[in-house]
């Protein structure tokens, strides 16, 4: 096992890790995608990225 943040790092938390990076990727895309779109389509991606971040953020909660 890994230590992270003064606890041990289970499969659990690899797996929020992973879900994180992989959100983040996703999230830098889709801002930079937006750029290039018309307003109506820009909101759509915010509330697509909202969505995201407010899965991570329930992941999150949980494992505390």
């Amino acid at each position: 096992m890994l230590m992270a943040w003064g606890g041990s790092l289970n499969k659990e938390g690899s797996d929020y890790l992973r879900k994180l990076k992989e959100a983040e990727k996703v999230i830098a895309f889709l801002e930079n995608l937006k750029i290039d779109l018309k307003p109506k389509d820009q909101e759509n991606i915010k509330r697509t990225i909202e969505l995201i971040i407010d899965f991570i953020t329930n992941i999150s909660e949980n494992k505390e």
